[in-house]
């Protein structure tokens, strides 16, 4: 790893408390005890020592300085700043314990958008494991002289809905036909079912892509651009000059499935891990889809939330695994899915980072956010955007309260919500004696074909082989 996100828990609370300095405590702007008493949705809580926000703020006796606002007070203030009243926000921050840090609206139901992601993203991890590989085969009809490297018949690729099948896919591919003799496919190519590719299912379309990709003579710009962006990938790296096959007439046709063929090889790809993180970084609908589909869709996701995480049913609806349309879950229900997902994952010695974009660090849609030195790399979470809704769920590692889970679920301008979201972020962390980042560097490649594999089947020389 590039950075120590393998660490536990306890390793990493331990190594706060003796190395990490605290950072200074930074306000937006003073909102005095007067503002409070005169917003009538304000609820503060300087009585509850749980930190949620229950009832209204103590007056100051006249002639008294101001009492510092308390977290729930300041952070209800910031929120009063953007709306009129508190109800659009659903806010929830927990510390490992199970002790509420801040908590505001965090039973309502409010509309998570991509945060919906990180559900499909367990309920997948869960049921097919995160060492996970789609299959896609190649086999052929016809017969094969593997004397000339000549395959008098047709190439036949056939697979499971691999998402992140993709142009690069097909160089290894490519290649390892090559590889193996493979030189000149006198025949067509078959498009069997479950074939993807960038995320295109009609057979013909990604038929005639995947000519344009295997046989070099048919690269177009386009082609040409991908296979010099990706020769630096290690996966490529070593990789001489592509050369293909040939193929011809090389039309692209549906499989009839009634043509006996024999398997040539088999292409795996990179880890289901890798690929949800790059889906996670940069919230690819589409892809999302595709791995929800492989665990029973919205309903299946659902399932997974109420039986595997313990969420009560009354707390989540589904309607998507992407977080497109109306899903609706409540910011408590969502802290709870984090601290399952962190702790399902430390007990395979994998960090939340290998799932979730690392703000600030990773490429994706939190890039942007987190970037100063107080938080760069101490938050990790995934986003949420629709028209009228923005939210943010993760976990933020903090210097004296150690490691939060929270949850910010909101209604309005995603424009207006995100700068918001990162306010109360940072009010949170420095109430919590500062930001304690963990992450200082990103594995992500630019590629999910990277960690692909691409083996020969044990009986490809034999089978079909022309005598």
């Amino acid at each position: 790893m590039k950075y120590p996100v393998r660490m536990t828990l306890a390793a990493w609370s331990a190594c706060c408390l003796l190395t990490a300095p605290l950072l200074a405590q930074q306000r937006p702007r003073v909102i005095t005890n007067e503002d409070l008493r005169q917003a009538p949705t304000v609820r503060a809580a300087r009585s509850d020592p749980r930190g949620a926000v229950s009832g209204p703020a103590a007056p100051v006796e006249e002639g008294q300085p101001p009492l510092p606002l308390t977290l729930p007070e300041l952070v209800t203030s910031r929120l009063l700043s953007y709306s009129r009243s508190v109800q659009p926000h659903g806010i929830y921050f927990e510390a490992m314990d199970g002790s509420p840090v801040l908590s505001l609206n965090e039973s309502a139901m409010y509309n998570p958008a991509s945060v919906t992601k990180i559900m499909t993203s367990m309920a997948a991890l869960e049921a097919l494991g995160v060492n996970y590989r789609y299959p896609t085969r190649i086999s052929y009809t016809g017969a094969m002289d593997w004397t000339t490297g000549t395959l008098m018949g047709d190439l036949v690729i056939s697979g499971e809905n691999d998402p992140s099948f993709a142009t690069e896919s097909l160089f290894l591919i490519g290649e390892k036909l090559r590889e193996m003799g493979v030189r000149n496919i006198q025949g067509n190519l078959r498009i069997g079912p479950g074939v993807l590719l960038n995320m295109r299912s009609q057979p013909t379309i990604v038929g005639n892509d995947i000519l344009a990709t295997l046989d070099r003579s048919r690269w177009t710009p386009k082609t040409e651009a991908v296979w010099n962006a990706v020769r630096g990938i290690k996966a490529f790296s070593q990789m001489p000059a592509y050369q293909g096959v040939s193929i011809s007439p090389g039309n692209a046709i549906v499989d009839d499935h009634t043509t006996p063929r024999y398997p040539l090889m088999e292409y795996r790809s990179s880890p289901l891990l890798k690929i949800l993180k790059g889906i996670n970084a940069y919230s690819n609908n589409e892809m999302t889809h595709v791995v929800g589909a492989r665990v029973g869709g919205a309903a299946g996701v659902r399932q997974y939330l109420v039986d595997r995480v313990g969420i009560p049913p009354q707390e989540v609806y589904l309607q998507t695994t992407s977080g497109l349309g109306q899903n609706a879950v409540t910011p408590r229900a969502t802290v709870k899915l984090m601290r399952h997902a962190v702790a399902w994952l430390e007990k395979r010695n994998i960090s939340l980072g290998e799932l979730l974009p690392i703000a600030g660090i990773d490429n994706g849609t939190l890039q942007r956010r987190f970037t100063g030195p107080d938080l760069l790399g101490a938050v990790i979470g995934k986003t949420g955007t629709l028209s009228s809704t923005s939210a943010l769920a993760g976990i933020l590692y903090t210097q004296k309260r150690g490691l939060l889970f929270f949850a910010i679920l909101e209604r309005g301008a995603p424009h207006s919500l995100r700068p918001l979201q990162d306010e109360i972020v940072s009010i949170v962390a420095a109430d919590s004696g500062g930001a304690a980042p963990l992450a200082l560097g990103s594995e992500m490649s630019p590629s999910l074909c990277e960690d692909a594999l691409v083996a020969e089947v044990a009986a490809a020389r034999t089978a079909g082989a022309s005598r």
